[in-house]
C-alpha cells in the first residue's frame, strides 16, 4: 500500500505500558498490551479504518513492528524512548 500523507499535526505520547500517535483527526496508531492498531487517518475511513491490526499480546518482537509500520504509512518515526518499560 502507498504511504499516506503524513499528518502535518502528530503527537506520540506513552505512559509506560501503551504508546498512541494521534494525527488532527484523531487515532492513527496504538501499541498496547493487546495488540497493535494503526488506522486510516478519519478523513478516509469511508472503505474501513484498518490499515494494520493484532488482537493478541504483543511481544519484544513486535516493537519494531509498529515503528515500521507508522513510518510505512503515515511517515512517522516512533522514538524509541516510547517503548513500552515492559519491553526495555
Amino acid at each position: 500500500m502507498d504511504r499516506l500523507l503524513t499528518p502535518p499535526v502528530h503527537i506520540i505520547d506513552s505512559d509506560g505500558i501503551t504508546v498512541w500517535v494521534n494525527g488532527a483527526g484523531g487515532l492513527l496508531g496504538r501499541f498496547g498490551k493487546s495488540g497493535i492498531d494503526i488506522h486510516k487517518p478519519m478523513e478516509l475511513q469511508q472503505e474501513g479504518e484498518c490499515l494494520f491490526c493484532t488482537h493478541e499480546f504483543v511481544t519484544k518482537e513486535d516493537w519494531p513492528i509498529f515503528q515500521a509500520k507508522m513510518l510505512e504509512h503515515f511517515g512517522i518515526k516512533v522514538p524509541d524512548r516510547h517503548r513500552p518499560k515492559r519491553f526495555r
